[in-house]
């Protein structure tokens, strides 16, 4: 069978409608919306076999009147048989702290493939339905075991890392030194001069590792003191707590992710310290969203949208020409999002303390 992409399928279908004797010339023809429903496809996916049929010669498009048939295929056109190109997604064993975040990747991964005139499958650990379904390329969302590495390198099929640390495969590169230089930036201007980085699980672990030397240059740059309690020490609470007992108390935090929040702000409270008036606050990673909390957490996140359109664009490099070297592209982390836990910036003829 030959493999093409959706808007070919659609494409091959109107030129077989053309030339079956349902139009003459001049007869007003499908319109894109009626496309895009029959087949569950975006506007834009139909508007490109439109827009094939049009290069053609043989549709025209007039605007606010429609679509008309200008000339019928020389020869019948038989419709062709198609198998879909498909991407496939690896959840794999994702152990994210809910469900908020992972549901913004897998819905941008989502769109972004649909948006590439792809189908998408959603897989978990049974990587036997990638070949089954016949797909083109797979895009691994969270981190994987390395058992499972080995499995989907031995389908050879093209493979991309959303995740900064999927082992063996071409993935994104994440900007970590133009989010820790805003990071920075942002709680020196709320008047902090000691920030701690505060963590709590494996996964608080793993963000220490992308972080840590990019925040401790920015905080250099700035004259900015940094302290970590994030694992592999022993308690991070206790740790955390005893930075307040020494002339080296932060004023500011970076919490690595949403699971430490709990022991951040029982620390804070035992210190009578109140967020975003008496110390800033900003949390990495948008679960924290889900958290009520007065104030609101401000979080910084991935660009989630454009780290999938990212993954995407890899990937197509990888179907089109499976041995090309492939290098990552370049993915910035999000803005800030403020909701009251960073301090505001002192006025103009304020001292900072």
């Amino acid at each position: 069978m030959e493999r093409v992409l959706k808007y070919q399928e659609i494409e091959s279908y109107m030129l077989q409608e053309l030339s079956s004797g349902r139009f003459s010339v001049e007869d007003r023809f499908f319109s894109e919306a009626d496309v895009a429903r029959q087949f569950d496809v975006t506007i834009l996916t139909a508007r490109k076999a439109f827009a094939q049929l049009e290069k053609q010669g043989y549709i025209i498009r007039q605007r606010g009147r429609g679509t008309f048939v200008r000339e019928l295929p020389p020869q019948p056109s038989r419709l062709k048989i198609l198998k879909r190109c498909v991407i496939g997604i690896v959840v794999g064993d994702s152990d994210f702290d809910n469900d908020l975040k992972l549901g913004r990747i897998i819905a941008a991964l989502h769109r972004t493939i649909e948006k590439a005139g792809y189908l998408s499958l959603l897989v978990g650990e049974n990587f036997s339905v990638l070949a089954e379904a016949g797909v083109s390329g797979v895009i691994v969302l969270d981190r994987i075991s390395e058992q499972q590495v080995r499995r989907l390198t031995a389908t050879r099929l093209p493979v991309v890392g959303i995740y900064p640390v999927n082992l063996g495969f071409p993935r994104i590169t994440i900007d970590f030194t133009d989010a820790a230089e805003r990071i920075v930036t942002r709680f020196q201007q709320s008047g902090a001069r000691k920030i701690a980085m505060v963590g709590e699980g494996e996964d608080a672990l793993v963000v220490r590792n992308l972080f840590e030397n990019e925040m401790a240059s920015a905080a250099a740059k700035h004259g900015v003191k940094l302290t970590i309690a994030v694992p592999p020490i022993g308690s991070v609470r206790a740790e955390f707590s005893a930075m307040f007992d020494t002339v080296e108390r932060p004023d500011a935090v970076f919490a690595m992710n949403s699971w430490s929040l709990d022991t951040i702000t029982s620390v804070l409270r035992e210190k009578n310290l109140k967020i975003g008036k008496d110390i800033s606050l900003l949390v990495n990673g948008s679960n924290a969203l889900l958290i009520p909390s007065s104030p609101g957490y401000s979080i910084i996140d991935l660009d989630i949208p454009k780290a999938a359109e990212n993954c995407m664009t890899l990937l197509q490099q990888m179907i089109r020409d499976p041995q090309a070297a492939v290098t990552g592209i370049v993915t910035p982390y999000g803005t800030i999002i403020e909701r009251g836990s960073l301090c505001r910036p002192p006025a103009i003829g304020d001292e900072t303390i």
